[in-house]
C-alpha cells in the first residue's frame, strides 16, 4: 500500500459514516454471538474476511477462522495464514478437491461447467464434512452489499443474521454494509494484518476498489484480466498453470 492511499484511508476513518457502520458491524456481531454456541469464521485470506475475524475476535478471540484449502493458495495467502497461527488466532485450515485436480475432471478452466464444479469441490461438498466433525451451528460471512447485486440482495432479504435451514446454522454478514474504503479505512487506522497480494495488484496497477483475492487457478472474470494479473505478477504459477491448460494463454 503506498502513502498516499494510507493517507487517504486514514482521513477517510475520520468521517462520521464509518463510524456509524463500523459500529454497527461490532453490534451485529454481539448480537449473532448471542445465538451461537458454537461458531465459525470463513476465512478466504481476503480484505473483508481480515476485517471480519479482526471484529470478531475482540469480542470472542477462541472462534476458529476456517481456509477451505483446495491446494492453489497465494503464496502471500500462505504466509498470512501463518503469521495467524503464530500470533495464536484459531485457523483451521479444512482440506477440500484441488481446483486443479476439479478443472481435469470437467476438461478445463475454460469448461462451462467450471464455476459451478469449483464451487461445488471448494465449498458445498468440504462445508458438510466441516459441520459433521466441529459441529458448529453458526458461520460469519465476509460478504459485502457492493460486490455483487446477488450479495446485496441476499442481505436485503434475509438480514445481516438469519438461521440458514440446508445446514441448519445461524449465518451472519457482519461486514455487508461496509465499502471496500470502509474495509482500508479499517485495516489501517486498526493495524489489521492483511494479505500482500493486494500490495502487488496495487504495484501492477490495479485500482484498489477492483482488487479481488481468491484461488490463482479460479476462473471467475477470466475475460476481464483475472489470467493477465497472474501473469504479470507471479509468472511462475501462469506459466505452470498454462503449462497444463495451454488455453488460458489466449486470455493474456
Amino acid at each position: 500500500m503506498d502513502d498516499n492511499f494510507r493517507r487517504q484511508c486514514q482521513l477517510y476513518a475520520h468521517l462520521n459514516g464509518f463510524g456509524w457502520r463500523i459500529k454497527q458491524a461490532r453490534a451485529t456481531v454481539a448480537e449473532a454471538l448471542e445465538k451461537m454456541q458454537n461458531p465459525y469464521i470463513a476465512f478466504s485470506t481476503g480484505k473483508d474476511s481480515a476485517v471480519m475475524a479482526h471484529l470478531i475476535w475482540q469480542q470472542a478471540p477462541s472462534v476458529r477462522a476456517v481456509y477451505f484449502d483446495a491446494d492453489c493458495a497465494f503464496p502471500e495467502s500462505t504466509a498470512l495464514l501463518e503469521r495467524y497461527e503464530a500470533a495464536s488466532h484459531p485457523i483451521v485450515r479444512w482440506p477440500c478437491e484441488s481446483i486443479l485436480e476439479t478443472m481435469r475432471r470437467i476438461g478445463g478452466p475454460t469448461s462451462d461447467r467450471c464455476e459451478a464444479e469449483t464451487m461445488r469441490s471448494t465449498v458445498y461438498r468440504p462445508i458438510k464434512s466441516l459441520l459433521t466433525e466441529y459441529r458448529f451451528d453458526g458461520v460469519f460471512l465476509g460478504l459485502r452489499d457492493e460486490e455483487s447485486p446477488g450479495r446485496r440482495k441476499l442481505a436485503q432479504v434475509r438480514g445481516l443474521l438469519f438461521w440458514q435451514k440446508r445446514d441448519a446454522l445461524w449465518e451472519c454478514l457482519p461486514v455487508a454494509r461496509l465499502t471496500y474504503m470502509d474495509i482500508w479505512a479499517y485495516i489501517v487506522t486498526n493495524g489489521v494484518d492483511y494479505c500482500a497480494v493486494y500490495d502487488k495488484q496495487m504495484e501492477l496497477g490495479l485500482d484498489p476498489e477492483d482488487c479481488r483475492l481468491s484461488y490463482w487457478a479460479g476462473e471467475t472474470k477470466r475475460r476481464w484480466g483475472r489470467w493477465a494479473i497472474l501473469k504479470r505478477g507471479w509468472p511462475e504459477l501462469f506459466n505452470s498453470f498454462a503449462a497444463e491448460f495451454p488455453e488460458v494463454r489466449g486470455y493474456v
